[in-house]
């Protein structure tokens, strides 16, 4: 069973007050219990007065047998995981006259180095090819995309796109 923790949730206030009353192993059952559903350590251990770190909830959350003898329904916390997946843009694509400029200028630029002259035609394809992935970054388009484009890593790629 995949468990999601809600995390930053607290406890409802009814909980909390029924937590303040268990002791020992009806209190770890609860804890227990509580934790499969999905709320975090740390909630159930600053609902208990005083407040315990979430080591010790965890150690309770172990020692549980799984036996529920308190009839009180348990709680569901609301997923806050799933609601704060990222959300992948779409990319626009490189137009297929640009991928060929790319794939032209690249092994050119590969070769490029520092020391050269800047009118080298290295140090031209590379002045070139870093523009135009930049606009095509500018625009949408990923890294992953550029990189695969002009056959190089995505490390070199980011580089070049982040001067």
């Amino acid at each position: 069973m995949s468990r999601r923790s809600a995390r930053g949730q607290q406890l409802p206030p009814q909980e909390v007050e029924l937590l303040n009353t268990l002791q020992g192993e009806q209190l770890y059952e609860r804890i227990a219990a509580l934790y499969n559903a999905g709320w975090p350590l740390q909630a159930m251990g600053d609902a208990l007065s005083p407040k315990h770190p979430r080591s010790t909830i965890r150690v309770w959350v172990q020692r549980a047998k799984g036996l529920n003898t308190i009839d009180a329904p348990i709680p569901t916390p609301k997923a806050a995981t799933a609601l704060s997946k990222k959300v992948k843009s779409n990319s626009p694509g490189i137009p297929q006259d640009t991928l060929e400029i790319i794939q032209e200028l690249a092994p050119l630029a590969r070769r490029f180095r520092s020391r050269m002259a800047t009118t080298a035609a290295q140090a031209v394809a590379n002045d070139r090819l870093t523009g135009i992935c930049i606009t095509l970054y500018q625009s949408g388009v990923s890294i992953k995309e550029l990189a695969e484009a002009a056959g190089v890593t995505y490390r070199a790629m980011y580089k070049r796109i982040k001067l």
